[in-house]
């Protein structure tokens, strides 16, 4: 018998970035960006993890597991999240060890051997990637018939000690795929349209600054709550706009959305010259593009046309840019190759 080979896409924040903290409406998407887990019988009825990406993998016992899990529970319980990204920090892999912890804990324990190769870019929901694709796979090991909002929460809990306090954002849509709509007061809300687009991801080569990005724009608030609260209302009339046209497939609209995003989060000075550069060499070229994430580094994502991939492509290319190309809107977490 073969092994349960599960797949789980990446993810992108649309719109909404920065804006969401402050209860206004974030649109998230599932890009064709995949971690292919493999999940094996282990006759040593202990769980192995293995990650191709980084050459690394541990195997833990059945005790060692819970012991672990029951742990990492407490110190969150406690609010002692430094302690669980001191222990993160110490073993790459325990995020996913809890992952599947946390299945057996509430199902059933088999001894199992988890294989795990992403392809996934960083910033892009690289880690809640790999703990829907183990979630799915685990789970189906176990024969249990999960649902997307069940997989989501444990890769959930995968994200936790990761991020500290994840929103879910990323751990749900991936899980669901297609697209989701989120607001810090309702929740996560699936969309039901299977609009799907050409997308490049153009690296700007910078790191992500997401906490120190999003503590800036915090200050800001505080200090001019009359400037920063306009830009506020503006990007959540824009992220309504865009929601209109990704029901109706409107491309045009969608794209003029994001570059509106773009220009009115740009006001709050989070952006860089790369970010800017790279959003700019899309407007000239007919299309379309925002930083996605948290700014002051990280992704732009690029809305083009079929036809346009390739020159643009390689335009950002010799820019000296790396670029994916992908697709947005794909199908979330599944079984199969």
């Amino acid at each position: 018998m073969g092994p349960i080979i599960s797949k789980a896409p990446g993810k992108i924040i649309l719109l909404g970035e920065h804006s969401v903290v402050y209860d206004k409406l974030g649109i998230a998407t599932a890009i064709g960006k995949y971690t292919s887990v493999k999940v094996f019988p282990n006759k040593r009825n202990s769980i192995k993890i293995i990650s191709r990406n980084y050459s690394i993998e541990k195997e833990m016992s059945k005790y060692e597991i819970f012991n672990t899990v029951e742990k990492i529970t407490n110190f969150q319980e406690e609010g002692k999240i430094d302690k669980v990204k001191k222990l993160f920090k110490g073993s790459g892999l325990l995020p996913s060890f809890v992952t599947v912890g946390k299945i057996m804990e509430l199902y059933d324990f088999k001894g199992l051997r988890v294989e795990i190769d992403s392809k996934v870019p960083k910033n892009l929901g690289s880690s809640s990637s790999v703990f829907n694709a183990i979630a799915k796979g685990v789970s189906t090991f176990l024969d249990l018939e999960l649902s997307k909002k069940e997989i989501g929460f444990f890769a959930n809990e995968g994200d936790k000690v990761v991020h500290g306090t994840p929103s879910g954002i990323d751990a749900y849509t991936i899980a669901n795929g297609r697209w989701i709509t989120y607001r810090k007061s309702e929740g996560i809300t699936p969309l039901e349209t299977e609009f799907k687009a050409p997308l490049l991801i153009v690296e700007s080569g910078e790191p992500a600054k997401t906490g120190e990005m999003v503590e800036y724009a915090k200050k800001q608030k505080q200090e001019n709550p009359s400037f920063v609260e306009p830009i506020l209302e503006d990007l959540e009339q824009i992220s309504q706009e865009s929601l209109k046209a990704i029901r109706s497939h409107d491309y045009n609209s969608l794209g003029k959305a994001m570059v509106n995003f773009y220009r009115e989060l740009k006001k709050l000075k989070i952006s860089t010259k790369k970010l800017d550069d790279i959003v700019e060499t899309a407007i000239k070229n007919n299309s379309y593009a925002k930083p996605t994430g948290g700014w002051g580094g990280g992704c732009c994502i690029v809305l083009l046309k079929e036809d346009q991939i390739d020159n643009l492509k390689k335009i950002y290319e010799e820019k000296g840019y790396k670029v994916y190309k992908t697709e947005l809107g794909v199908g979330g977490t599944k079984i199969g190759s």
